[in-house]
């Protein structure tokens, strides 16, 4: 095996993207934080420099308060001084002595005089209580802006703090992922030639990497089935590079190959290693052939969708569909007759079945039932390993019309079951005969 395999460098390029992703949306995002903190900074400094000219407005009108209760006071002082001027000369005009004829002086100018005072007294100390009232709100307003303004000001100092946080945290994280899209690019550049150095002195994984990177387009022409056939007709090197590629780009697989894996160590006699085998045939050999179809198949079209839903009669009962290829990059020609080929930009369904002659033989009714999911495609066709050739004449020709009569004609292009059995229980072994 490789140092560094195909699966391995499409991981690394898939990381790479992934990191390029994770920098654009990390981009995107810290320019999203960075303007929101932007926008909050220019409205707290806004805040605060409405708070200054609010405090200098109500500066202004507690020095005009203030001017105002001293007028007053001054008015009162100069209201008792005409008011004790006016009570001085009525007491002089009272105090003169009764006239010859014996009637009294006439005050009436001074009374009137004493009374205007009074009542100038009265209203200068109404007024004086006013300014004063009004003296000491202009106070409280302007203490008042003084803590607005405080306020604003501490407000205005964090909002610059969190710009410069946001600041510093974005680029600290954009560098590091940055540098890690590097780092990444630099590892994928030395896998890249470690494995075109590989597959230079490796012909048949030269081959395989070739069959992966398959280009129906440069090929030209029409996809036949001699085409289909030549692209499911995998030697046993190649099945074995597959697994090798599914264990390491296909998760699912993983887990299930490292599951059988553990099972197969821990087993104890033949039984339960026998018991091992079995779940591998029926669970693994399965899921290889569908693997083994999308990767052969995958290259004919823009997009590949596996155990698609077609919802079958009124009933509630559905179909999976193993693959559907859509946006179809080259013409492709199963045979003759509706339903057997599709153009560029079509789309082509199909289910897989792996079995054994008996097995593929009982699976008709449900072959048939699971046509019916493939009818929204331009062409269908039922993929099956080469074990329906095993079948009698009769039989397999009775596997066959009735297939067809369901528009998804059966072909059997992958390799048998015992190849596909014996492929994944190498694999599974293979950790066994690798421990030292």
């Amino acid at each position: 095996m490789a140092l560094v395999s195909i699966g391995q460098v499409e991981n690394l390029e898939d990381l790479v993207r992934d990191l390029q992703a994770v920098h654009e949306a990390l981009e995107s995002s810290c320019r999203a934080q960075v303007a929101l903190a932007e926008h909050k900074h220019e409205d707290a400094q806004n805040a605060s420099q409405l708070s200054e000219d609010l405090l200098d407005n109500a500066m202004q009108q507690e020095l005009s308060a203030s001017q105002a209760s001293e007028d007053a006071l001054q008015a009162v002082d100069t209201a008792y001084a005409s008011l004790d001027a006016a009570e001085a000369s009525l007491s002089s005009c009272v105090a003169q002595p009764v006239s010859e004829d014996g009637s009294s002086p006439d005050c009436t100018w001074e009374h009137d005089r004493a009374d205007e005072a009074r009542a100038g007294v009265d209203q200068t100390c109404n007024a004086v209580e006013q300014a004063r009232a009004a003296l000491e709100l202009a106070m409280e307003n302007r203490m008042a802006m003084e803590r607005r303004l405080e306020m604003s000001r501490q407000a205005a100092t964090m909002a610059a703090q969190a710009l410069a946080q946001a600041l510093q945290e974005c680029n600290a994280r954009l560098l590091g992922v940055g540098q890690a899209i590097d780092l990444g690019i630099s590892r994928l550049s030395a896998a890249q030639q470690a494995l075109e150095a590989y597959l230079a002195t490796n012909p048949v994984a030269a081959d395989f990497h070739a069959w992966l990177k398959w280009d129906p387009v440069k090929q030209g022409g029409v996809v036949t089935p001699d085409v289909l056939r030549d692209r499911m007709n995998l030697s046993v090197e190649h099945r074995k590079m597959l697994q090798e590629y599914l264990y390491e780009r296909n998760p699912d697989y993983r887990a299930k190959v490292d599951r059988f894996r553990e099972q197969w160590v821990a087993a104890k006699g033949d039984a339960e290693r026998n018991g091992v085998l079995r779940k591998i045939r029926i669970e693994l050999c399965g899921e290889f052939g569908e693997q083994l179809a999308r990767h052969a198949l995958a290259p004919l079209g823009g997009r590949i969708e596996t155990q698609g839903r077609t919802f079958v009669g009124e009933n509630g009962r559905y179909t999976k569909t193993d693959l559907l290829i859509t946006d179809l990059h080259v013409p492709v020609v199963l045979g003759r007759g509706q339903g057997m080929g599709a153009q560029v930009g079509g789309s082509l369904a199909l289910e897989v079945k792996c079995g054994k002659a008996q097995y593929l033989y009982a699976q008709k009714d449900h072959m048939v039932f699971q046509a019916e999911g493939h009818k929204h495609a331009d062409a269908q066709f039922t993929l099956c390993s080469r074990d329906i050739q095993d079948l009698s004449p009769e039989k397999e020709k009775e596997l066959r019309d009735a297939l067809r009569e369901a528009g998804s004609p059966l072909i059997g292009m992958l390799p048998r079951k015992n190849e596909i059995d014996l492929s994944c229980i190498d694999f599974i072994r293979q950790s066994e005969e690798e421990q030292p």
